[in-house]
């Protein structure tokens, strides 16, 4: 261990002995005066009232300091503490009665079923406060499936409660049967608590590791005295504030301890184990309450058959015991049906999000692709356009050169012009394969869309053609983006030019413009009703056209890709359902600018 952590643990260690000073004092008191009473006091009533005062006084301050745990904590912690404090009252209300005889009526305490199941029914609630397991960092998800896990279990043990002690009590009067029953099924779910209590300790790490060591020594005692205790009670050997209670009265006190100590670490706590750690046990902790709860239930029927081929089935308690047997099955199925339908669910919907996870890897993957591969041939563009650039600026030069010297209407000036319009058509070419090439860095500015489709609407030859209907909608309001002005016109030409050719041969053609604002972004819809796309998922490829020779070389969606994946941008196709094609072109909405309230939507045009 570093020294620094050893440095901090001395400290921490130091700090809570001060902290908890006054209550160790007071506990400690308070043992001293138990222990001298039980040696030189005598039965009678100051010794009960002391002894059943003083277990009870612990247990209200247990269960007060955990249900100020439960205030000051958050998630799991708190509902620990809230689980904790439940089954202390519990606890308390069994305790009450024993006291409020002892104490308040002065008569000898009866062992009555309704406080003897209160304290044996006060283990649900703490069983629970570990199902929620705030030492580890698990989903609600699986903490619901740890509860309903844990309702097969406690439904389980309360049926064994119910068949194995009850009887004895409402079906036939027999009180030897009845404690002889009780003392064994009460001590076996003290001690399948501790089993679960000591599961918990061995998976915690940290202060919930100390604080459930402390907590399961606590129980530990307990159990062992109450067993004892229990023991005396049947042999007559048992009054309150002897011998036997000593332990009890310690472990109430270290149970009070473990509470207070709760409200110190509980609230600094660290997860159980480190993520590489809770993947591996993610499996078994997850797998094995579950395993146990099937086997509970697929008992049940087994203990019913059991009871329906014993000797005592025509009985009064066997009648009970088949009775329970059906209400157990009944629940339990109904918590299988429960279960079942949230684990349906659970499966429908990460199967979706899968799908979905799946959908968006491969199309991440696929424009990676195409962003490699666009920017690896941009290189080589860039190198071959820059050449040939240089070679076509000498041939212009040198043509103007012969077209000033050349005679009007001779053979060497007609080819000088031929030869000048084919320079001219290559340094176009070139123009648009640097343009390809994004080699002139981006002039980032608040750019209002509605004014940039304007111009761009303005300089295509749409409003010169006749058949074509152009419609432009908006909303009221679209926030101005970041992005360079003249890249993003070019983005807006190129798109609505092959809307324009894809509709020239049509006797009605339609281009749709429409403007949306979605969160975080604008949205640029060109819907036109042309023949389509042949291959939507090719359109964005270097060098892939469907126009004739001459007319295109496939350049210019390629183009228009890199220039919007460069301002961060998503631009798709799509084709129609009724006919046409669907270019989708998405910008991020600059944060800087105030939205545009009002300003007038860029005008419809429609051809004359």
């Amino acid at each position: 261990m570093p020294p620094s952590e050893k440095i901090e643990r001395r400290i921490e260690v130091e700090r809570i002995p001060r902290h908890l000073r006054f209550w160790v004092i007071l506990f400690s008191i308070v043992l001293l005066t138990a222990c001298a009473l039980a040696i030189w006091g005598k039965p009678g009533f100051t010794l009960s009232a002391f002894s059943d005062l003083t277990e009870t006084g612990c247990l209200l301050v247990a269960a007060v300091f955990m249900i100020r745990n439960a205030y000051t904590n958050r998630g799991s912690s708190r509902v620990f503490w809230l689980f904790s404090a439940a089954g202390i009252v519990f606890w308390i209300a069994g305790e009450a009665q024993w006291t409020a005889y002892e104490v308040f009526l002065r008569l000898p305490a009866p062992q009555t079923p309704v406080g003897d199941t209160i304290l044996f029914l006060k283990l649900v609630p703490l069983v629970a406060a570990l199902a929620a397991e705030p030492q580890t960092e698990r989903t609600g998800q699986l903490r619901i499936f740890g509860f309903l896990d844990l309702s097969f279990l406690l439904i389980y043990i309360f049926y064994f409660y119910a068949i194995w002690v009850i009887p004895y009590r409402y079906v036939v009067h027999d009180e030897a049967l009845y404690s002889f029953h009780f003392n064994v099924v009460d001590s076996i779910g003290h001690i399948l608590f501790l089993i679960v209590l000591g599961a918990a300790t061995l998976r915690a790490q940290g202060t919930w590791r100390t604080l459930y060591r402390f907590y399961w020594a606590a129980f530990a005692l307990y159990t062992l005295s109450s067993t004892i205790a229990n023991v005396a009670i049947d042999e007559g050997k048992y009054y309150s504030g002897g011998w036997y209670d000593l332990p009890l009265l310690i472990s109430v006190a270290l149970l009070a301890c473990f509470a207070i100590l709760g409200g110190e670490l509980s609230s600094r706590s660290v997860p159980s184990a480190p993520p590489a750690h809770a993947s591996r046990s993610s499996r078994t902790l997850i797998l094995l309450p579950a395993r146990i709860a099937m086997l509970a239930t697929l008992s049940t029927p087994l203990i019913g058959f059991a009871l329906m081929s014993s000797a005592g089935f025509t009985d009064r308690i066997g009648h009970f015991r088949i009775l329970t047997t059906l209400l157990a099955m009944l629940f339990l199925t109904l918590l299988l049906s429960l279960k079942q339908g949230l684990l349906g669910s659970d499966l429908m919907r990460s199967l979706r999000n899968s799908s979905l996870a799946h959908a968006a890897l491969a199309s991440s993957s696929e424009r990676l692709l195409q962003t490699e591969r666009l920017a690896s041939l941009g290189q080589v563009v860039a190198r071959v356009a820059n050449e040939v650039k240089k070679a076509m600026e000498i041939t212009l030069q040198s043509s103007s050169a012969l077209l000033a010297n050349a005679p009007a209407g001779s053979p060497a000036r007609s080819m000088t012009g031929k030869i000048r319009l084919q320079a001219d058509r290559t340094a176009s070419l070139v123009n648009n394969m640097l343009s390809f090439a994004c080699e002139s860095p981006l002039e980032i500015a608040s750019v209002d869309l509605r004014q940039l489709l304007s111009s761009a609407i303005g300089l295509t030859r749409a409003a010169r053609k006749p058949r074509l209907q152009l419609e432009s909608n908006s909303q009221e309001a679209v926030p101005d983006v970041s992005a360079d002005a003249n890249r993003m016109l070019q983005v807006f030409l190129q798109i609505i030019g092959n809307a324009i050719d894809a509709t020239e041969e049509a006797s009605s053609s339609s281009l749709v413009i429409t403007l949306q604002v979605a969160p975080q972004h604008v949205e640029i819809e060109f819907a036109d009703n042309g023949p389509g796309l042949l291959e939507p998922e090719r359109v964005f490829d270097p060098f892939y056209t469907t126009k004739a020779v001459g007319k295109g070389i496939g350049l210019g969606l390629s183009t228009c890709y890199g220039i919007v994946r460069q301002h961060n941008g998503e631009i798709s196709c799509r084709n129609r359902a009724g006919g046409g094609a669907i270019f989708t072109v998405s910008l991020p909405i600059d944060s800087e600018v105030p939205t545009a309230i009002g300003v007038a939507d860029f005008a419809p045009v429609e051809g004359s």
